[in-house]
């Protein structure tokens, strides 16, 4: 029996033995991860009076260009919108507007309610929007002299 026991004891030391030895191992490293957020931002060519008009006629349409740039690194979505600042309500109200790009209209109605449907834009892109503003053949002389100031508000957010 002691050569039993002593075999089993000489067994399982062997055993522990192999079973802690060694292995060859590597490892392989990748430093200097970063992530960074995406940026939306937008800018316009002109800055400002971008569709200043000094003469509408009754009747007449006018068409002004503003390019927005995006500016940012991710692709944006912009809607353009429309605030009176200053100047004759009934004038501001008379007015009618169609927005274009590339010949897709985006805005076809009254000056009042411009709010476009949103436009793409990708990074690093320009896209010209043409203003064509118009006064109806049947404003009244009470506008005649009348004027407008309007701030357009260009919203960027990212595409979903």
């Amino acid at each position: 029996m002691k050569k039993f026991v002593m075999f089993v004891l000489t067994s399982l030391a062997i055993l522990t033995a192999g079973a802690a030895g060694a292995y060859f191992t590597s490892q392989a490293q990748v430093a200097e991860n970063t992530i960074k957020a995406g940026t939306v931002a937008v800018s316009t060519e002109p800055t400002s009076a971008a569709i200043s008009i000094d003469a509408l006629a009754p009747g007449a349409t006018t068409s002004k260009t503003l390019t927005v740039v995006n500016d940012g690194n991710m692709p944006e979505s912009i809607v353009v919108t429309a605030a009176k600042k200053a100047g004759t309500t009934a004038f501001y109200e008379a007015l009618t507007l169609r927005v274009t790009a590339d010949g897709v209209a985006l805005y076809d109605g009254p000056m009042t309610g411009l709010r476009t449907t949103p436009l793409n834009i990708t990074p690093g892109s320009r896209s010209q929007l043409q203003f064509a503003v118009g006064l109806p053949a049947a404003a009244g002389n009470d506008l005649a002299g009348t004027y407008t100031k309007l701030t357009l508000y260009i919203d960027a957010e990212q595409v979903h």
